[in-house]
């Protein structure tokens, strides 16, 4: 079930709120976990499934991680979702790798022909990082199996983030099931909601269907291939922000708070302070969980390339994404080692060198190897259009319109100022809602729901 589909906005929405709110205290928690369960298992019977019983596996097997020196339990407890991540996602690529030939039928090629379930990459992280946390002493095992439960398959953070720790969440749960009266901040959840809305259909969405022709074809003109660069950072960028966004907004509706993932990351002044803006806990979970594990600073060079290797694996089983991340690896050590002549740069230059080496990265979301190589040397090769371009002046206009937002308005000040603005209107809010609603046939799948 998409956020911006009309069974979510019109169907699951408006009976979850009646229902969570009319609902007594000690019930609001089960409301939640079952309409989230009824969410996650709308994909399919076999996703809901494995979900359900990864978190029956956390709940026990957190037992085994209470404070000790025994690392055996703790790698012991993490093994079923971490081999269920594995199976699911990484199989396949795997044993294409080891150049395994599978038979058409046979039990493996069955496996690894199941789709992917969505969010697999987020809740798995978020089992991991909580029996982490109870082995490290950092909090205490949660004895309420529906509160573990809706930590763990709470909707709107379920499928694409952020990645939650349990220290973020626990009191805001335990609230919701003991308070009489819930007052929540409808006014910022619509807000959110409608513009995370807006975002994905009249930015991020229109875009594709523009983007029809990615030219990574042989002889393509520069000009089409640098339209084809630019217009995916702006897809993926109003994609990310808006399933955020939005996931922000239905929280507030539940009067619960979900910390931010995305933090205007085109305005970045380098590589490295990239990746504390974009994918906000995807980054921190790395750091705390792996980096620091590794030894931090004492192998940088290391334990980065390991850090963007994994970053690579998480966002998709395949060459390319494990090329993104080293891609990454190298501009972050480059800036590394590199500070002392790139911090003292006009920052404005350090803004445009940042987002033109992020762009030049995205390609390997959606291109083999060979395309992306291919796409390269048509936008480097600096050919003309003689035979015409792919994309006219509409296409050039609207994507202007889009990159203008990203550098030029400050999304701090629309979405999260204390003080009342033009854009808190309700009418204005109303008009934005209902417009994105209009044009729901232009929606897609959110690109981040596939990792």
């Amino acid at each position: 079930m998409n956020f911006n589909s009309i069974s979510f906005i019109f169907i699951f929405i408006p009976a979850c709120l009646l229902i969570f709110y009319l609902a007594s205290p000690r019930l609001r928690l089960p409301v939640l976990f079952l309409f989230s369960m009824v969410f996650y298992g709308a994909s399919g019977i076999s996703p809901g499934l494995l979900l359900f019983i990864s978190i029956v596996i956390g709940y026990f097997g957190a037992r085994l991680c209470q404070p000790s020196r025994n690392v055996g339990r703790l790698f012991f407890a993490i093994s079923f979702p971490l081999l269920a991540l594995f199976v699911s996602k990484y199989l396949g690529f795997s044993l294409t790798t080891v150049g395994v030939e599978l038979q058409p039928g046979a039990f493996l090629d069955v496996i690894v022909r199941l789709s992917l379930p969505a969010g697999i990459s987020f809740y798995t992280f978020q089992l991991v990082a909580y029996m982490i946390d109870i082995r490290d002493g950092k909090i205490e095992r949660e004895n309420n199996f529906i509160q573990f439960g809706t930590f763990i398959a709470l909707f709107p953070q379920l499928i694409a983030g952020p990645i939650l720790r349990y220290t973020e969440i626990r009191s805001q749960l335990r609230r919701i099931a003991s308070e009489q009266d819930l007052r929540p901040d409808l006014m910022s959840g619509i807000k959110y909601c409608a513009f995370g809305l807006a975002y994905k259909i009249f930015f991020s969405d229109i875009l594709v269907t523009m983007q029809v022709v990615y030219t990574n074809s042989e002889g393509a003109p520069s000009i089409d291939a640098l339209y084809s660069v630019l217009a995916y950072s702006a897809i993926i960028y109003f994609d990310f922000w808006a399933y955020s966004l939005i996931a922000m907004g239905l929280a507030k509706l539940f009067t619960l708070d979900l910390p931010r993932n995305f933090r205007e990351p085109y305005r970045s002044l380098s590589p490295r302070e990239f990746w504390k803006r974009w994918h906000i806990t995807l980054s921190f979970w790395l750091r705390d969980y792996v980096y620091f594990k590794m030894g931090g600073k004492e192998k940088y060079i290391r334990n980065i390339i390991v850090i963007f290797g994994l970053v690579g694996l998480w966002h998709g089983a395949g060459w390319n994404f494990i090329l993104w991340g080293f891609y990454h690896a190298f501009w972050v050590l480059l800036y590394h080692f590199c500070k002392r002549w790139w911090d003292p740069l006009p920052l404005l230059f350090q803004i445009i060198l940042t987002f033109v080496i992020v762009s030049l990265g995205w390609p390997l979301f959606y291109l083999d190897m060979n395309g992306y190589v291919q796409l390269l040397i048509n936008l480097f090769s600096f050919t003309g259009a003689e035979g015409g371009s792919v994309y006219g002046l509409l296409d050039w206009a609207y994507l202007g319109v889009t990159l203008g937002w990203i550098f030029l308005v400050k999304e701090d000040f629309i979405l999260f100022n204390n003080k009342r603005n033009f854009f808190d209107n309700p009418i204005f809010l109303a008009c934005l809602l209902v417009g994105a609603i209009i044009f729901l046939s232009f929606a897609r799948t959110f690109i981040y729901f596939q990792f």
